[in-house]
């Protein structure tokens, strides 16, 4: 398995569309980022193919849905989930957006911003500490 840790160098972000071409060429590329969420089912043609990637490229997984900004606690299923994501690829850094995109059960597609107060900051303390 290729290193864990990101080169001083320019990475890019890791599209289907570029599979193929990954695995075929094996391009001069330091490290992808992925976006943990398109990875979030159990198996499949996209686990199949990051996986062997990963043999050959450090990764950085970038989350979208984790609403670490949100005013409610945290999704301890989706929590799980990237816990066991991080597992699998050992990836050499992972970020999340600092934002809110859900409200109990339901899930925004946006990135909505934070207001900047003190009990804001304190509940994204708070969750970033859970995390």
């Amino acid at each position: 398995m290729a290193q864990h840790s990101i080169p001083c160098r320019a990475g890019v972000g890791l599209k289907p569309e570029h599979y193929e071409t990954i695995l075929a060429e094996r391009p001069d590329i330091s490290w992808f980022e992925v976006h943990a969420e398109n990875y979030m089912g159990d198996g499949g043609v996209p686990h199949h193919v990051l996986r062997r990637i990963r043999c050959d490229y450090p990764l950085s997984l970038h989350g979208v849905g984790l609403s670490i900004g949100s005013a409610g606690p945290l999704d301890p299923d989706h929590l799980a989930r990237l816990a066991s994501l991080i597992e699998r690829y050992e990836p050499g850094l992972f970020s999340e957006h600092l934002a809110w995109s859900s409200h109990g059960t339901t899930y925004l597609n946006d990135l909505l911003p934070l207001p900047y107060t003190a009990e804001t900051l304190g509940r994204v303390a708070s969750h970033v500490e859970e995390v």
